[in-house]
């Protein structure tokens, strides 16, 4: 077989060349058929994308109008529940204030004929008006904590505040530069020994004076604030008091209790129509969308199928003919000189007489190769 091969003339050579030739035609269609199918299988896959996204935001959307409006409705309803409830802090804030003012208009009565009576007092004695002052009593005749402790903090303030703070001026501004301790310390005393003059000169032409006076209106100034404690006491025990009955208020809990069960019933009825949305209606939006748009990705497929059905031919016809290449010239001539190249050139040599078997050719190739 292999003597006939090489006994042949430049007709085999013609039709290795001519298989070379088909499979690397093959070879280029199928690369290109290949790149075909990657961009056919890509669209096909953005297609399925693109129906899915039309599907689910179709489906969000519907559902979501749905929603928002039994929302409007429920919030135009809480709107009014909020309304109802302001009026009715309103109208409960006004009749407890008139209940205040009613339970503690006596006591205030009192306070306002104490305080009258102090100021008589103090003015038919010719007692300083500023005497009937808390600041007063406050430094004259303090009485309980709160009044201590005020006291001290006043006292701090105007023996050790008020002397340190002129100090410091005086050493930041005159004085900036050189020693001036004694006159300092000098400075504050003498400020101190102002402060308690002015002290004792306001207690000795007051209290002491006014003893009867003052200790009397001690007495009123506690039964004051006994009162203001009443007072403060029953307004906080009203404040506190959670039975809302005797403000005559019920015209307002029925109407919103009447809001929240007509705000339970949109809320219900929310809830029906999102179930029935995706029992029902939900599939017929799909079916609608897919029935809408699934022609033309079906035509996709089938031209998928198609450019698949010539993929596999091509490459049952380059398996074929790379067999018959291996089989029939492969084989005999090699694979170095099985390509359209060096099989044309063999070619030529025998086409200008220089051999006449393909076993001459080959050897006059080798003898120009060499």
């Amino acid at each position: 077989m292999a003597d006939n091969v090489f006994a042949e003339n430049q007709d085999y050579l013609i039709k290795a060349r001519d298989t070379v030739n088909q499979i690397e035609d093959l070879r280029d269609d199928l690369d290109e058929m290949h790149m075909l199918q990657k961009k056919s299988a890509k669209a096909i896959a953005q297609e399925e994308k693109s129906i899915n996204d039309d599907i689910n935001n179709t489906l969000k959307k519907r559902k979501d109008q749905i929603a928002v409006s039994y929302d409007k409705q429920i919030d135009a309803n809480n709107s009014k529940i909020r309304q109802i409830q302001s009026k009715k802090d309103r109208k409960k804030n006004q009749r407890m204030e008139a209940r205040i003012e009613s339970e503690t208009a006596e006591l205030k009565e009192q306070n306002r004929q104490l305080k009258i009576e102090t100021k008589t007092l103090f003015k038919q004695n010719h007692v300083p008006g500023f005497c009937n002052s808390g600041l007063y009593y406050c430094l004259f005749s303090p009485k309980g904590m709160n009044e201590l402790f005020k006291l001290i903090l006043i006292l701090a303030v105007c023996f050790v505040g008020i002397p340190g703070l002129v100090l410091v001026i005086l050493l930041h501004t005159a004085w900036k530069e050189g020693s001036h301790s004694t006159v300092c310390i000098l400075i504050a005393a003498i400020i101190i020994i102002v402060e308690f003059i002015i002290y004792f000169v306001i207690f000795n032409n007051t209290k002491v004076r006014h003893r009867d006076s003052i200790a009397e209106g001690r007495k009123t100034r506690d039964k004051i604030r006994a009162n203001e404690k009443a007072i403060k006491a029953i307004k906080n025990s009203i404040t506190k008091d959670k039975d809302e009955s005797i403000y005559n208020l019920e015209k307002y809990d029925k109407k919103i209790k009447q809001l929240e069960r007509e705000g339970d019933g949109i809320s219900d009825q929310k809830k029906e129509a999102l179930k029935l949305f995706e029992k029902e209606t939900q599939q017929l939006i799909v079916d609608e969308i897919q029935g809408r748009r699934k022609p033309k990705l079906d035509k996709m497929r089938e031209e998928a199928k198609k450019l698949d059905a010539k993929v596999a031919d091509a490459e049952a016809r380059l398996s074929e003919l790379e067999i018959t290449m291996t089989n029939e010239y492969e084989t005999y001539l090699g694979k170095d000189f099985c390509t359209e190249e060096r099989l044309s050139d063999l070619i030529s040599i025998m086409e200008e007489g220089s051999a006449s078997t393909v076993s001459d050719a080959i050897k006059v190739y080798k003898g120009d190769d060499r």
